[in-house]
């Protein structure tokens, strides 16, 4: 399992994201030694390089079980590039990978762009906050991209941003962006669902454990994200459906949508769908057996390098609590 992300967000929309499992190091040694699940680990140290130095190399002294580290503006990764990761702990073998860095996706056609008005019942947790109003607006989006696919050999993964902003420096967690959930209504190419690791979409809801109206409590959850194999589809088109509101989602004014169109590997892609074959299948007493894809050489688990272009389509909303329109 992933477990824990490092990731390197450079300015330009060319993202190259870094994905890192600590926990592997743990993983395989621990179907063997089930006595040390809720250990740490001790002495953790991983780093990257390529044919001819190392770029990137962290050591913790203090024993943990989760660790992040974000790597600097500066570091880049060449597309085509191969890089070496290695990862030790004091107690478990060591880890290795060879990634292959994907090059760059295509970028990103808007076709369509249809928003709604739906006026619902409200809840009975969220009657308090609009003041005993019975009633509240919630906003849909239909949206229709496209992009090229020269090379039958891509593959990518689909995140959809919701923003309040169309500036970067007004980003921030929970009120400023959030990564919300969405439908596909339409797709030419092969495609599924499936949790991005840490990747989190925040949601707020009513406590009324503690008063009458209830407190509003902030809930973190893994974000759905779309994974694409479109093969030898020259063009790749998809529709999608998601909605907002003031009462449930974060944020509740949406000034623009960024779609993320990340370009993995291969073997990013297998990891994801064989973990997607197995949660639909984990219920089926007569399935196959799924066998878990990855690329670590004495571990389980996926490391791979990314990379992603976004497309920001405006909502065209006004703004304004009880403003119905856009």
């Amino acid at each position: 399992m992933i477990h824990t992300p490092l990731y390197a967000l450079p300015s330009s929309l060319a993202i190259v994201w870094l994905f890192l499992v600590a926990y592997i190091l743990k993983n395989h040694f621990l179907t063997e030694y089930p006595d040390v699940i809720n250990d740490s680990l001790r002495e953790f140290s991983f780093g990257i390089s390529n044919d001819e130095k190392e770029i990137i190399f962290y050591k913790n002294k203090l024993a943990g079980k989760n660790f992040e580290y974000k790597i600097s503006d500066s570091i880049s990764f060449e597309s085509g590039g191969k890089y070496f990761f290695h990862a030790k702990e004091k107690e478990t073998p060591d880890i290795s990978a060879e990634i292959m860095v994907p090059k760059p996706p295509p970028e990103l056609s808007l076709i369509s762009l249809k928003t709604d008005i739906l006026i619902l019942d409200k809840p009975n947790d969220y009657r308090c906050s609009l003041g005993g109003v019975d009633k509240f607006i919630r906003r849909t989006a239909e949206i229709e991209f496209s992009f090229s696919n020269i090379n039958p050999d891509s593959y990518y993964a689909v995140l959809l941003i919701g923003s309040y902003s169309d500036s970067r420096v007004d980003w921030s967690p929970g009120w400023g962006s959030n990564l919300i959930e969405f439908n596909i209504l339409e797709c030419n190419t092969n495609g599924f669902f499936f949790h991005l690791h840490d990747r989190k979409t925040i949601q707020k809801f009513k406590n009324r454990m503690f008063n009458y109206c209830g407190d509003i409590v902030r809930l973190r959850q893994l974000s759905s994200t779309y994974f694409i194999d479109p093969g030898r589809i020259p063009y790749c088109t998809l529709k999608i459906s998601t909605y907002w509101d003031y009462e449930r989602f974060i944020p509740g004014y949406i000034k623009c949508f960024r779609i993320r169109l990340m370009s993995i590997s291969k073997e990013t892609y297998l990891f994801y769908k064989s973990l997607y074959t197995f949660n639909t299948q984990k219920d089926d007493p007569f399935s196959e057996l799924v066998n878990i894809n990855g690329n670590i050489v004495g571990g389980n688990g996926i490391i791979a390098l990314c990379r992603s272009r976004e497309l920001i389509v405006y909502t065209d909303q006004t703004g304004g609590r009880y403003d119905p329109f856009f």
